[in-house]
C-alpha cells in the first residue's frame, strides 16, 4: 500500500522552476508504480539532499529523468529501488500547488522546455542591460531620492554575514567568504555598491 510522506525541497539551483521552488514541502507516494511524465524524489549521490526531476523515459536500463528547467536529461539513470517516491503536490507558503504527472505532466514539461530557450534568451538580453545600466550609475544620478538601505550584521559559524535591508525587506547579503555583494534587482539601480561595507 502507498503512504504519503512530507519532504522538504531544497533543490540545485532552478532545475525545476517554475513547478518547484527551493523550500517547497512535497508530498510523494512511496509507490513502486512510475510512468513517464511523473516527478518523481531520489536521493542525491554527492550529498544527503533530495532531487526532483521529472520521468521522461522508462526502459530496461531504468528511469530517465530531467529538470523542467533544463535542455537536457540527466546523465544519471535511475533504478527503481533508488526512487524514494513520486511528488504529488507542493506546499508554498500558504498555497497547496498539485504537481501533474503521467500524460499531463510530460505535455506540460514539453511546453516548458520549448519555451525555455526563448525565455533564456529574453531574460539574457535583460541581464546584460540591467548591469550595464547599472554599472553606469544613470539611475542613481536622476532619481530625485537618495535610497538608504541599513547594513546588518550576523556572527554566522563560518564568518560575518552582512545583509542590505530597507525597511524590514532584505535587498542584499554579503556572505562570509565573499568579497562582493549580491543585490537583488532592481535594487543595483538605485545603491552604489562601493558605498558599502567590505
Amino acid at each position: 500500500m502507498a503512504t504519503v510522506m512530507q519532504i522538504k525541497f531544497y533543490g540545485y539551483g532552478s532545475s525545476m522552476y517554475p513547478t518547484l521552488k527551493a523550500g517547497d514541502l512535497l508530498d510523494i507516494i512511496s509507490s513502486q508504480i512510475v510512468t513517464v511524465g511523473d516527478v518523481v524524489v531520489f536521493p542525491s549521490i554527492e550529498s544527503k539532499r533530495y532531487i526532483a526531476h521529472r520521468v521522461v523515459s522508462i526502459g530496461p536500463e531504468g528511469v530517465k529523468t530531467r529538470g523542467d528547467n533544463v535542455k537536457r536529461d540527466d546523465a544519471r539513470v535511475l533504478q527503481y529501488s533508488e526512487i524514494t517516491g513520486v511528488v504529488i503536490s507542493a506546499h508554498r507558503g500558504s498555497r497547496t500547488l498539485k504537481i501533474r504527472g503521467g500524460r499531463l505532466g510530460i505535455v506540460y514539461a514539453g511546453m516548458l522546455w520549448k519555451w525555455n530557450p526563448v525565455y533564456h534568451g529574453l531574460f539574457d538580453i535583460v541581464r546584460i542591460t540591467y548591469h550595464w545600466l547599472a554599472d553606469s550609475g544613470m539611475f542613481r544620478r536622476l532619481i530625485p531620492f537618495k535610497v538608504n538601505p541599513r547594513v546588518v550584521m550576523f556572527n554566522k559559524p563560518d564568518g560575518l554575514e552582512m545583509q542590505l535591508l530597507l525597511g524590514r525587506r532584505v535587498i542584499g547579503r554579503r556572505i562570509p567568504g565573499n568579497s562582493k555583494w549580491k543585490l537583488r534587482p532592481p535594487f543595483r539601480l538605485f545603491i552604489d555598491e562601493s558605498s558599502l561595507p567590505d
